[in-house]
């Protein structure tokens, strides 16, 4: 049975790594405190000790546990920030290679995905949007597809579950962001901040396809906009 959503990024495997990790750490301290608060209620019921003891906790015999248990707790925050040190590093830093750059931005209540135009740049005047509602996001398998996150609005945020990507998209800042999807197929992309009353609706999709399709789809894309601009 498969709980997640299926995999397709370079780095999704060290995401699920992560979770699993902190699962198991909260889940045995979730187990502990339960034990530690229903224990003493069994054990020191009011038949076996009918007559009640306060126990200011100063003693050191009593004083230990704390410590103790603020050690365990800080120990196992410290595995958890080293093992996920390696990961959110690789994550946010933009790969040495680009193998495709595009825009992304958020709006009340849409996507809008940027493309660099014949000359590849982005940010320069041959770019092309679309911004439909639905619209997918084409990119070439096992390519590193590095993207500027930027918001026109309110705090919108961007979740690719298939990637294992999250962030929050901010008014006023661009934020360079990557991934690498390695299956080709058709994900979808939400917003997991509420952003207004159509949040729910915000929702468009990743086409993973091979590098001869996603040719094909920047041809015809180019040659559609320079139709339009020609038309003008």
């Amino acid at each position: 049975m498969r709980i997640f959503p299926e995999n397709v990024s370079t780095y999704g495997k060290e995401v699920d790594n992560l979770f699993w990790l902190i699962t198991v750490f909260v889940g045995i301290a979730f187990v502990s405190s339960l034990f530690i608060l229903l224990y003493p209620l069994i054990k020191n019921n009011s038949r076996k000790n009918p007559k009640a003891k306060y126990i200011t906790g100063e003693k050191r015999k009593h004083f230990k546990w704390v410590l103790i248990a603020l050690g365990l707790l800080l120990g196992s925050d410290f595995i958890i920030l080293y093992q996920e040190h390696g990961a959110w590093t690789e994550i946010e830093a933009a790969p040495a290679k680009a193998d495709v750059h595009v825009g992304i931005i958020a709006r009340q209540w849409n996507w809008i995905f940027v493309y660099p135009g014949p000359d590849g740049v982005l940010n320069t005047a041959d770019d092309v949007t679309v911004d439909e509602m639905n619209s997918s996001l084409h990119v070439p398998v096992n390519k590193n597809i590095v993207f500027e996150l930027r918001s026109q609005d309110v705090i919108h945020s961007f979740f690719l579950a298939n990637a294992r990507f999250k962030q929050d998209v901010l008014p006023g800042r661009t934020l360079v962001r990557w991934f690498n999807i390695t299956k080709e197929g058709k994900y979808d992309i939400s917003c997991t901040q509420i952003c207004g009353v159509l949040h729910s609706k915000m929702r468009n999709f990743v086409l993973a396809e091979s590098a001869d399709a996603y040719k094909h789809f920047t041809d015809s894309l180019y040659s559609a906009h320079a139709g339009k601009m020609a038309f003008k």
